[in-house]
């Protein structure tokens, strides 16, 4: 019983510090990308804040075998391909164009911890 006194409240600390951390880390929204469709090896990125009187074109970036593609925090033992990657999960993407200037992912990290879609 001792123990689970230490222990829940250690695991709430923890979590409350990770998602502190990742605030500063990842506190501009503009450069993270909501999944929109994964088809293939191309993902379809959206913009997470959408300003009413503002139009914004989604982003289509291919995945390559150079990709990684990973989690942050818990999420590194659940993504690991293009396959772990879905609908609705928020993601940050570093990209370069090619000589057809197409999109291709260097990284993709996943780094919400729930995905509730």
């Amino acid at each position: 019983m001792k123990i689970l006194k230490w222990v829940i409240p250690s695991i709430l600390l923890i979590i409350t510090f990770w998602y502190s951390i990742d605030l500063i880390r990842f506190s501009d929204y503009d450069e993270k990308k909501l999944i929109s469709e994964v088809s293939g090896d191309t993902l379809v990125l959206s913009e997470l804040r959408i300003d009413p009187e503002a139009s914004y074109k989604d982003l289509e970036v291919e995945i390559t075998g150079e990709t990684i593609i990973t989690g942050l925090g818990l999420k590194t033992l659940f993504v690991n391909s293009i396959d772990d990657l879905k609908q609705g999960q928020k993601v940050r993407v570093w990209f370069s164009t090619n000589a057809d200037n197409k999109y291709i992912a260097e990284k993709v990290v996943v780094y919400n911890l729930f995905n509730f879609h």
